[in-house]
């Protein structure tokens, strides 16, 4: 089963693998056994539900996230402001697995364009952890989260056309506007 577009009216099935899909369902063709297309196979989802997950999945996420500032006031709790965020933060990128599929979307976070975002991203998620878990240290925390906030913006950015040059520009006009006023 092809998840790469689960929009398209032909529900994945080029030529090729519709006459191959309709031998192996007549016993002219084995079929061929792996562990992904066992998984792919038993996963199966429709449209509606595919839409669901990621509403459900990116709600849950923004709702963890907004949430966890909670556990800063009165009394910064860091361990917990750390993982409600950063749990919610996992939640609202992974939500894209189910539009597209979870070897997808790994493949996806890992071209060449987008390499240095998610690499810097998943470090920033591990090192906020770390200070906040291990280390219990609120104002390391918060700078680890800032750094996790900018790579996770422009990881999305990569998705948008041009948007790294106009995310590039826009920071360069603000940072030499804020920098005239010295």
């Amino acid at each position: 089963m092809d998840f790469s577009n689960p929009f398209s009216s032909s529900k994945g099935l080029s030529g090729s693998k519709m006459l191959d899909s309709l031998k192996e369902s007549v016993g002219l063709k084995e079929k061929e056994q792996s562990l992904l297309g066992d998984l792919e196979d038993s996963i199966s989802l429709t449209k509606m539900q595919r839409l669901y997950g990621f509403g459900i999945c990116l709600g849950i996420g923004i709702l963890l996230s907004l949430l966890s500032s909670m556990f800063l006031f009165p009394v910064p709790r860091v361990k917990k402001f750390a993982t409600c965020y950063t749990l919610g933060n996992l939640l609202s990128i992974g939500c894209t697995c189910f539009l597209m599929g979870p070897w997808k979307q790994i493949k996806n976070m890992f071209k060449g364009h987008r390499l240095a975002a998610t690499v810097v991203y998943l470090c920033s998620i591990g090192f906020t952890l770390y200070a906040a878990l291990k280390l219990n240290n609120l104002a390391l925390t918060l700078i680890f989260l800032l750094v996790q906030i900018c790579a996770l913006v422009w990881y999305c950015m990569t998705y948008v056309p041009f948007g790294q040059r106009m995310l590039k520009s826009c920071v360069g006009r603000c940072i030499g506007d804020f920098g005239d006023d010295w």
